[in-house]
């Protein structure tokens, strides 16, 4: 990998770490998960890819790009002002009731945006905005709770500890920041991307076909299976959090860090997947 991608401050990954405690359902895999994807996506571009990605970006590194949606979220909704709920599918674990029938969901704005990215004709500055959109949208499929939803906010309205006494945290703050920073722990994030790299090498030919369709389908079901059904007390279509503050189990927290490392690493391989053939 090439270390002039590694230039976000530590102040500023803290500060928007902070920051994901309060906005968390919008924020998926909070900026360390989206940057350590475009990390690994790096990895992953063919020559020609790269060569075009710099181009559109600049000075901008992938990873850069990958948290462009959370950073610029303001100017982004004044654009767009649909555009806070391209951040997630929230497709229901319970029922299959219709969900994003407007459209505006991740999985339906990646191909919009795909589109215009693969357009050599489309203004310059609007395939740049593509490919941040673009980038940062595949990462969020990946998140299990941007995908998978029971009447929570896709967990924001559970409130869990990791052990007995711990401080609580929302289950979707635990899954796209607090385990993420957990599993990182000291390294820089470009050498948990290459850990990540090293770790699931035999996998990622594999992880890199299907489609998006069937992408979102896997998130959604870790997000069913794991993340939702094995919740002490789960019940379906949550209102309120009647069940209190639940304590998880440490087979449910070994189970979430390995989903987590697997969905970042998935994430980054099928990102490059995306912009090699898109960009061909």
């Amino acid at each position: 990998m090439h270390q002039r991608l590694f230039t976000f401050p530590f102040w500023r990954l803290l500060f928007a770490a902070i920051i994901a405690t309060h906005m968390s359902e919008v924020l998926a895999w909070g900026n360390l998960g989206h940057r350590v994807t475009g990390l690994v996506a790096q990895d992953f571009l063919d020559n020609e890819t790269r060569r075009q990605v710099e181009s559109l970006l600049g000075e901008e590194t992938l990873a850069d790009a990958a948290v462009y949606m959370d950073t610029h979220r303001d100017e982004l909704n004044d654009r767009w002002p649909e555009s806070a709920r391209w951040h997630y599918d929230n497709k229901p674990v319970c029922n299959q009731s219709p969900y994003c029938r407007d459209g505006n969901c991740a999985t339906q704005q990646i191909e919009r945006f795909r589109r215009i990215l693969a357009d050599r004709t489309a203004p310059r500055n609007e395939r740049k905005m593509a490919l941040r959109l673009l980038v940062h949208m595949i990462g969020d499929i990946h998140q299990p709770l941007h995908m998978a939803d029971n009447r929570d906010r896709g967990g924001n309205d559970v409130w869990v500890r990791m052990y007995s006494g711990a401080e609580r945290k929302n289950l979707h703050y635990l899954f796209d920041t607090e385990l993420v920073r957990e599993s990182i722990d000291h390294r820089r994030d470009y050498n948990y991307a290459r850990d990540l790299i090293v770790t699931y090498r035999g996998e990622i030919s594999r992880w890199q076909q299907g489609d998006m369709t069937r992408w979102a389908n896997e998130s959604y079901m870790i997000g069913k299976q794991d993340v939702y059904t094995q919740l002490p007390q789960f019940s379906c279509n949550l209102r309120d959090n009647r069940a209190g503050t639940i304590t998880l189990s440490p087979a449910y927290i070994q189970r979430a860090r390995k989903d987590i490392e697997v969905q970042l690493t998935r994430a980054g391989v099928r990102i490059a997947a995306v912009l090699n053939a898109t960009l061909h």
